[in-house]
């Protein structure tokens, strides 16, 4: 059995990825503000609901920046709360960003690696795994 965990602030294929999406996020709840102050809602109303959507985005980010998540490869599956997925032939190694990406649909899709120790013994399981 092999355990990894990774913060997405750690690596920065998953970093910029989570960003973009809390961008979009944040733009869409900003764009709807300005719809609501726009059409004519007392903008005192909307300036407290935009106030807590900024403060909850802001906390968000910082919760899904920072957290943890946890791999483990047990036998021939990858588990990834919620996900599991058996371990399949069609992936590539990148060693520069630290990521192993499977080529199918299945979830998870991309392995993250904060450190290169954990990546080495990943990346030395399927390799021995595939080979043998």
């Amino acid at each position: 059995m092999i355990v990894w965990s990774y913060r997405v602030i750690k690596n920065r294929v998953a970093r910029r990825k989570w960003l973009l999406v809390i961008s979009a996020i944040f733009v869409a709840g900003l764009a709807n503000s300005i719809y609501e102050i726009i059409s004519g809602e007392p903008l005192k109303k909307s300036a407290v609901i935009t106030a807590f959507f900024v403060l909850f985005m802001f906390l968000y980010t910082i919760i899904v920046l920072g957290k943890p998540r946890y791999y483990w490869i047990d036998g021939d599956t990858i588990y990834y709360k919620p996900f599991k997925r058996k371990i399949t032939e069609n992936f590539e190694i990148d060693e520069e960003r630290l990521l192993i990406k499977f080529k199918d649909w299945k979830l998870p899709r991309t392995l993250y690696f904060e450190n290169k120790e954990d990546f080495e013994n990943v990346k030395k399981y399927l390799k021995k795994k595939f080979e043998g």
